[in-house]
């Protein structure tokens, strides 16, 4: 299927408000619900999730051009594998137009493109799962047994490849603090910014040996990046899955696998 932008961004908004109608899956779906973050649209529709991507540059990601979001949902497809193959389906390309979308394609030019994913009751994230008091020792145990034979089962990143380097650690720190600046005029705020940002450098520097040591040893590695208890599921048989990795941005997810355990 060929792939061409929508015309216009305010066309996604489009896009979305048609997608909200159940009539346009090829499934059942009595209702659909709309969820969002700051990079996606999340459409529930019947027994399934349809993620859609937002046409947004972020600085530490870019999914402006159609080709860029197709790529990174492939990229997310893959990834995700890794530890949710249950959940994650395919990529969908979205055909048609804004107003009348055809998911799967007519075969003509794609429009936009969606994860599509198995749906699960929001009650079973995590994070829910610990304020209704139902997180156990035993949920904890298991999940750290998962995600060592995850980090021992990936492989550890090229010598050569920067990843891992004092420098390239440090690197979203800094961009960080360059946002964080542009945020606000206030000297308070702003020399709190400047004091944090001289601590991290300082940091930086003292743990430079220790840093070099972890990437030559080989830890490393294309990690999930993003473990919160958000991004993770008490399924039906009490394990709990991890999904949303993180696709859009390398150095978030080439990291040391301590790094990923720690966040």
């Amino acid at each position: 299927m060929r792939s061409q932008p929508l015309p216009d961004p305010a066309d996604q908004t489009v896009l979305i408000a048609s997608l909200l109608d159940p009539a346009r899956y090829p499934h059942p779906a009595a209702t659909v619900e709309h969820l969002q973050t700051h990079i996606s649209h999340i459409l529930l529709a019947g027994d399934f999730a349809y993620k859609i991507k937002k046409p947004v540059d972020l600085g530490f990601l870019n999914f402006t051009s159609l080709e860029r979001r197709k790529y990174y949902c492939a990229a997310e497809l893959r990834l995700n594998r890794r530890l949710a193959p249950q959940l994650y389906l395919d990529c969908l390309p979205i055909g048609g137009d804004p107003a009348r979308p055809i998911l799967g394609g007519d075969g003509g030019a794609a429009i936009e493109y969606a994860v599509r994913m198995r749906r699960f009751p929001q009650e079973a994230l995590l994070d829910r799962v610990l304020a209704a008091g139902r997180l156990t020792v035993r949920h904890l145990e298991a999940l750290a047994r998962n995600l060592a034979d995850f980090h021992r089962a990936i492989p550890a990143a090229d010598p050569a490849a920067p990843f891992g380097s004092p420098e390239r650690v440090v690197r979203p720190m800094l961009d960080a603090f360059s946002h964080l600046r542009s945020l606000s005029d206030d000297p308070a705020e702003l020399e709190q910014v400047a004091a944090i940002e001289r601590w991290t450098l300082d940091a930086s520097e003292r743990l430079q040996a220790r840093l070099l040591a972890r990437k030559a040893g080989g830890w490393i590695r294309e990690c999930h990046g993003d473990l919160h208890l958000g991004n993770m599921i008490l399924a039906d048989d009490g394990q709990i899955m991890i999904f949303d990795g993180i696709e859009f941005n390398d150095d978030l997810r080439w990291i040391d696998v301590i790094n990923d355990l720690a966040f």
